[in-house]
């Protein structure tokens, strides 16, 4: 079976959630999961309909996770800024997921709207949402000074690691990536992405690149979703 057909993914449908994915992979798998600055709320169930819930924090290298035959896997996917709501409402919706226990099957439409309902009463502060609309607008490729912080740099530190779960050049470095892999998939020359994004050269390209994806460049393709799934048999 095609790795890429057991797992789907949307977006969602609220300005606080990212995407809403689902993974049901028919036998034992692993699934390449890039890092890409984002918390996710996941939701296992196994094959007898027994359910866990936890928050995904963002990591800064890519890495394989194996999933069991039976096994599905919801998740949804806030955007940047919006971890500290989820993480510290992590606690109310595990508790929710094991009060719907009983319901089979979850749906991802239910799961976002529990998210949606137990993070909308925060909002992040106008620091973090000044610098990730920023860093999205400069494709990463921004530079941290006094300037450009406005001489608040403990301040955007302290904020980025609570709402974003990564410092502000983690975060920088993964904006840059995706931006760099969008470009490359476009059939960009590497050579002419790594000068536009301002990587020092093509093999500084080729290392961020096979760090927070887990490919080369040249190993990237189109696949139509964010996360690139590869089914390896145990």
């Amino acid at each position: 079976m095609n790795a890429d057909a057991e797992y789907q993914e949307r977006a969602g449908q609220h300005p606080s959630v990212a995407a809403a994915w689902c993974l049901a992979p028919a036998e034992a798998s692993s699934s390449l999961i890039p890092a890409d600055g984002c918390f996710d709320l996941i939701v296992e169930e196994d094959a007898h309909g027994r359910r866990s819930a936890f928050v995904y924090t963002p990591v800064t290298s890519a890495h394989w996770v194996a999933s069991a035959a039976g096994t599905r896997v919801l998740g949804i996917r806030v955007r940047p800024g919006f971890g500290a709501a989820l993480v510290d409402c992590e606690r109310e919706l595990q508790r929710l997921v094991a009060r719907d226990e009983r319901d089979e099957p979850t749906a991802l439409d239910h799961l976002e709207a529990l998210v949606v309902s137990a993070t909308s009463a925060v909002v992040p502060p106008g620091l973090i949402r000044e610098f990730v609309a920023m860093a999205q607008a400069a494709a990463g490729s921004h530079r941290l000074t006094t300037a450009s912080t406005g001489g608040a740099e403990r301040e955007l530190q302290r904020a980025c690691r609570r709402w974003l779960g990564l410092t502000p050049k983690s975060f920088l470095r993964i904006e840059r990536a995706w931006a760099a892999r969008g470009a490359i998939r476009e059939g960009q020359p590497l050579a002419a992405v790594a000068a536009d994004l301002g990587y020092a050269d093509q093999a500084h390209l080729t290392r961020e690149i096979r760090q927070l994806f887990g490919v080369t460049p040249r190993e990237l393709r189109p696949v139509g979703i964010l996360q690139d799934s590869r089914k390896r048999r145990r």
